[in-house]
């Protein structure tokens, strides 16, 4: 009798296992031109802004998003920019310091022009998906992942927990280390939706024109139809904690590029 309880028990526990990892598989989708992989991002509503109300062009209010959808568990690397796009350097009067020295590396020094470039090459090689960048919403709704903090990890971040200048001081983080480069992409863990990178690492191009925010409860905000500037997200490994905070705006000009500005997409099924 023991023996047969050991036996149902030890059944049981494979098929949690067995759910759970089944559950795990079917919230990631592999496109199969890059083999680039995305998670699924569950619709829902979140309070967009920065909690401490310390801008106002970051003031909280709510955002629903009526959609579920696909956005890159990292951020586009070198060798999946390349395998686009070829190996020539786009800027070589500013050349990216970082090129060609490691495939891992998100690709970075790219304009937001240059990745609309990027972007319709790949969605014409692919047959079932179309690919696009996030909106700000979007993005910042992954990367807080039912948070309610400056960082998805907490009040506080470390150096063991994303790539960011650490030496830098700031009321986020204790100082430490600078590495002093981009690291390969998911170097560090995820957040609680299986996202790697939201925090540090590069800045990251979303497909918004800048304006500040409303207080007003918004849904499915694209932000405004023109502007003169872009909003990249983030963070870097040059800059500070604060940078790295969910809820951090920075502006761009979409012509203009810079040594620590990369970028992760979007995953759609093709009508």
């Amino acid at each position: 009798m023991r023996f047969l309880k050991i036996i149902l028990f030890l059944i049981l526990i494979f098929l949690l296992g067995f759910i759970k990892c089944k559950d795990q598989s079917s919230l990631i989708l592999k496109e199969p031109v890059l083999d680039m992989e995305f998670v699924k991002i569950k619709k829902g509503s979140f309070l967009m802004g920065d909690y401490e109300n310390l801008k106002d062009s970051e003031i909280i209010h709510k955002v629903k998003i009526t959609y579920d959808y696909w956005l890159g568990k990292t951020e586009v690397t070198q060798n999946q920019w390349q395998r686009i796009m070829g190996n020539k350097e786009l800027h070589p009067h500013k050349p990216s310091p970082f090129r060609n020295l490691n495939p891992d590396y998100p690709k970075v020094s790219v304009s937001y022009f240059d990745i609309e470039v990027f972007l319709e090459k790949l969605n014409n090689l692919s047959t079932d998906y179309q690919f696009r960048l996030p909106t700000e919403a979007e993005w910042e709704y992954a990367c807080k992942a039912g948070t309610q903090t400056p960082f998805s990890f907490g009040v506080f971040i470390y150096d063991s927990l994303a790539n960011y200048n650490s030496e830098i001081p700031s009321k986020y983080t204790t100082l430490g280390s600078y590495l002093g480069s981009p690291a390969p992409v998911g170097s560090y863990p995820p957040n609680q939706w299986g996202l790697y990178d939201m925090h540090g690492n590069v800045w990251e191009w979303v497909s918004d024109w800048f304006a500040p925010y409303t207080s007003k409860s918004v849904t499915n905000p694209t932000g405004p139809k023109d502007g003169i500037e872009k909003v990249i997200r983030g963070g870097s490994w040059y800059f500070g904690a604060e940078n790295a905070k969910s809820s951090f705006r920075r502006t761009h000009e979409p012509n203009s590029w810079g040594f620590s500005i990369g970028f992760r997409i979007i995953c759609e099924k093709k009508n």
